[in-house]
This record gives structure tokens, C-alpha cells and sequence, in this order.
């Protein structure tokens, strides 16, 4: 048998195998077997075939006992028969083909979980990140129903003042011409009342006056009378800068 490939261990690391042991040694052990890494769950499998392996390679450890007793004893009494050391080679590809299609979808199902466990763990660093923002935001939802109900209240004023509005539509405002309108009118009222506290031949100049100007804001005085004389004022008013006798 070739000793390429092969790699001597101690007895008793063998004898682990074989016993059941476990521990760093045993794992060694199986894992050059098997020629790959192997989880505990993975060796629990392995072994097995491991001793199988063993026995058939090595016809020698069939005829071991049970540890039954104190281990060590039992250790110290199969090296005196079997040896300190023992080379030994990986199991064949063959042997190995079964329970490697197991072990490979272990070690993708193995992959998956890692890659899983490294995105919920970047997940949580995030959750941490945004703890502290978590009351910022339950504040300005606060803030925002506030918000909500003062527009609400402010849409249901607007509203109301419309209500009080709607009486005076079409009557708060009042043009130039409108205004301009108003004032002639008052004034040629005033006018005509103070024409009819006059004389008779005093109205009846300043009637025709008037009707000559053709509009109460260009109407001059009457001449002075010299039968009695006539008051400027006309009663509502005394006269203006321009003299026009208006009081403007």
C-alpha cells in the first residue's frame, strides 16, 4: 500500500475513535478521513464509516474490547498490543461518495444560515441606529395631529365668518363713480334747500346761474344785491378758497 497521502496518528487518539470519544484529537482524526472540515453534527455522522474504514484498513482494531472499566487502563492495554502509532490513509472517494452529497447540502444549508445571520444582524445594527429616532418620530406624529385638528378648527372659523360675509355681498364695495354720484347728490339737495330760503329774486338768479353752468360743482356765486344784500354762506356753509360758494 502506497504511503502517499498518508498520516500517522497516535494509538490512542484511534482508540478515541473507536471508544466514541470525543474531543479535539478525535476531531482531527475524523476530519482527515473524511478530507474536509467537519461540524459536530458532521462528525456524528462520519464516524461510522470512520471505524468501518478503520476495521477494514486495519483488521487489527476488530479484536479490541469494550472499554468497559477505567478508560485509561484500557487505553494503555490496547497500544501495548497494537502499537504507540498507526498510519493511516483518508477514506476513498468511493467510500465517501454516499455521505458526501449529505455533507455538501449540510454545508450549503450551513452557508445560508451564515449569510441569513449576517443580514439580521446588519438589520439589527440598523434597528439600533434608528432607536433614538423612534420618539423624534412619534413626536412630530404628535406634533402633526396637532396640526391636523388647529387646521380644522381654523377651516371651521373661515367657514363661519363666510356665513357672516354672505349678507353683505355686493354691498361693501362702492366704486369712485358711485361715490362721485353720491356727493353731487347731496350737494344739489343742500343747494336747493338754501335756494328756497332766499328771496324770490334772489332764487331766481341763482337758479338761472346754475341752470347756465350746467353742474352743481361749477356754480358761481350771485352778484351782491344791492336792495338788501344777500349772505354768501347761503346757510350751509361759508365759502371755500375757490369762492364757488359751496363751502369746499
Amino acid at each position: 500500500m502506497s504511503d502517499e497521502g498518508r498520516r500517522v496518528f497516535k494509538m490512542e487518539t484511534v482508540l478515541g475513535l473507536v471508544a466514541g470519544k470525543a474531543g479535539a484529537d478525535v476531531s482531527d482524526l475524523l476530519g482527515y478521513l473524511a478530507q474536509r472540515a467537519l461540524a459536530t453534527e458532521e462528525e456524528a455522522a462520519v464516524a461510522p464509516m470512520a471505524k468501518g474504514w478503520l476495521y477494514s484498513q486495519n483488521p487489527a482494531f476488530m479484536q479490541c474490547g469494550e472499554a468497559e472499566g477505567n478508560y485509561d487502563d484500557w487505553v494503555k492495554k490496547e497500544c501495548g498490543r497494537l502499537g504507540d502509532n498507526v498510519s493511516l490513509q483518508p477514506i476513498s472517494a468511493a467510500e465517501l461518495a454516499g455521505i458526501s452529497v449529505v455533507l455538501d447540502k449540510i454545508a450549503a444549508l450551513k452557508a445560508n444560515v451564515a449569510d441569513l445571520e449576517e443580514t439580521v444582524a446588519g438589520l439589527q445594527a440598523q434597528v439600533k441606529e434608528l432607536t433614538p429616532f423612534k420618539g423624534q418620530a412619534a413626536d412630530l406624529e404628535k406634533k402633526l395631529g396637532q396640526s391636523e385638528q388647529k387646521v380644522q378648527s381654523l377651516n371651521g372659523d373661515i367657514a363661519n365668518l363666510k356665513k357672516e360675509l354672505a349678507p353683505f355681498n355686493g354691498k361693501v364695495a362702492i366704486d369712485e363713480k358711485e361715490i362721485e354720484s353720491s356727493v353731487k347728490d347731496i350737494v344739489s339737495r343742500a343747494v336747493k334747500e338754501a335756494l328756497k330760503a332766499l328771496p324770490v329774486a334772489a332764487a331766481g338768479a341763482a337758479g338761472a346761474a346754475a341752470a347756465e353752468g350746467g353742474a352743481m360743482a361749477d356754480f358761481d356765486a350771485p352778484a351782491e344785491d344791492t336792495s338788501g344784500g344777500v349772505p354768501d354762506t347761503f346757510g350751509f356753509g361759508a365759502s371755500g378758497a375757490s369762492d364757488d360758494g359751496f363751502g369746499f
